[in-house]
């Protein structure tokens, strides 16, 4: 029997199955976002290195980064977020009348190590709202958050927002430790930013702003979470992740970058968004509907 060569460590084959679930999950949650007047947008799989570059903090060694024939220096996507930013700032006549609401599907690469809900190659859905900094704009992310879980029957959700404001005082390096407060044990936390940092984190207050967000939502599965810190760097204001109960990790999350736009286009553009990783949402609802 002839055997197949493989698929490099942490990509894989999309079988019949799987593939129709992706494409009736999907389906559903484009058809909220246009309700709530989101329009397509795509972007290059490949970008220049250094648009990619200086953009994730201590992330950023997972670019998988090459160069070709004609040596330029180049890259696979990391995320769909700063691609949306260098797209913004050379159409920036899209936000001339006011914000620009867009939506994405795309697969993006990171050379990190494969596990359950992790992959080298996965695919996102992004939706993101460009060019005002008014609270509406980041109730009208987290709600249609809200509307996408519920369209897809999920009722066992949280969606935890914060403000990395409430980072403000900490050095990088302790918010990187934060983010990974639900993967690690407590221990190894207090270790790399003190026990008197952590409880210190932990009984902060929601922001103003959060408070502004919550007090509009009205929404029983949107809480705050003082220690919801979101490692990538350019995270500006208010947070969020999408927790399913039983699910080890978070399927959607966001927030406000009001500067990253503003690396491309010189000047400063507000933006704020989220992500659905449609891989983690489906192997959540396989695993609700196994139960």
């Amino acid at each position: 029997m002839i055997k197949a060569p493989p698929t490099p460590k942490g990509f894989r084959d999309i079988l019949p199955e799987l593939a129709k679930k992706r494409r009736k999950t999907i389906n559903t949650i484009v058809e909220v976002l246009e309700e709530s007047g989101f329009v397509p947008v795509e972007t290059p799989t490949i970008e220049f290195a250094e648009t990619l570059k200086g953009k994730y903090g201590e992330e950023e060694k997972l670019i998988y980064e090459f160069t070709d024939r004609g040596g330029r220096d180049l890259a696979l996507r990391y995320d769909l977020t700063v691609p949306l930013a260098r797209f913004v700032a050379s159409n920036l006549n899209l936000i001339a009348k006011g914000p620009f609401r867009r939506y994405q599907i795309g697969q993006v690469f990171r050379g990190e190590k494969p596990q359950k809900g992790r992959w080298r190659e996965f695919t996102q859905f992004d939706f993101d709202s460009v060019g005002s900094s008014d609270i509406s704009e980041d109730v009208k992310i987290i709600s249609t958050v809200a509307k996408c879980l519920d369209a897809l029957r999920l009722s066992d959700y949280k969606i935890l927002i914060n403000d990395r404001s409430i980072f403000s005082e900490f050095d990088p390096a302790v918010v990187r430790s934060i983010d990974k407060i639900n993967k690690v044990q407590r221990s190894e936390i207090e270790k790399e930013v003190g026990a008197k940092t952590l409880k210190k984190i932990e009984n902060a207050s929601p922001t103003p702003k959060i408070k502004g967000i919550l007090q509009i939502l009205q929404n029983s599965k949107v809480e705050f979470s003082s220690t919801l810190a979101r490692g990538l760097n350019y995270y500006t204001g208010m947070i969020f992740e999408v927790e399913i109960e039983g699910y080890p990790t978070s399927v959607a999350g966001g927030g406000r970058y009001d500067n990253l736009i503003g690396t491309f286009a010189k000047k400063q553009i507000p933006a704020v968004g989220g992500s659905f990783g449609i891989d983690r949402l489906i192997d959540a609802m396989d695993e609700l509907q196994n139960k």
